[in-house]
């Protein structure tokens, strides 16, 4: 019995409704800028001279370029599921053991699959071109962000770029270093 007078179909509706397109099908050419390819070139450097690789620094700005410029919107579209989630949770429903539901025009175009049980809930989110995005388990730990083919991509160009700088840096600060003195001094009394 619904005693609010809105059916679940509305309140899915009402929970999953989102116009704000993000363009989750970024790439990972998109995100190594000139600009961005001399930043982890500097990183590399500094780097080098301190004798770190890959210092937290250069790995912080490597994600937060990665989430601006290359990784889909997850947020958007794990808060619709969530909504969609709980109004399925508070709509009194005789399949609620076992209800499966597809929702489709999510932020930036992306779509879900939801298992909803009053013991557990299970999600999995999709960009508009397929690739699974996240994945949500109540009795797993909540949301994991699963790595797409540009995140990915865009950490193998961004790791090659940065390890090649790396070296360059390294073999030009040994380069830099006078060379030790070899002492040739040998004392032959026994």
């Amino acid at each position: 019995m619904n005693i609010s007078g809105v059916s679940a179909a509305t309140n899915y509706a009402a929970a999953v409704r989102g116009d704000k397109t993000s363009g989750t099908e970024k790439t990972a050419k998109s995100g190594m800028s000139d600009g961005f390819i001399e930043r982890i070139k500097a990183y590399a450097k500094e780097d080098a001279k301190k004798g770190v690789y890959m210092s937290e620094g250069f790995t912080q700005m490597r994600l937060a370029h990665m989430k601006q410029y290359v990784s889909p919107d997850r947020s958007g579209p794990k808060n619709q599921v969530m909504s969609a989630i709980q109004a399925a949770l508070k709509e009194p429903h005789p399949m609620l053991q076992a209800l499966e539901k597809m929702l489709e025009k999510l932020s930036g175009g992306c779509s879900a699959n939801l298992k909803i049980s009053s013991v557990q809930q299970a999600a999995e989110i999709f960009a508009p071109n397929g690739e699974n995005i996240a994945s949500y388990n109540s009795l797993g730990g909540g949301w994991t962000d699963i790595q797409t083919k540009a995140e990915h991509d865009f950490f193998s160009e961004s790791a090659s770029v940065y390890l090649q700088a790396y070296r360059e840096a390294r073999a030009e600060m040994q380069s830099s270093q006078p060379a030790p003195s070899v002492a040739t001094s040998v004392n032959i009394r026994a």
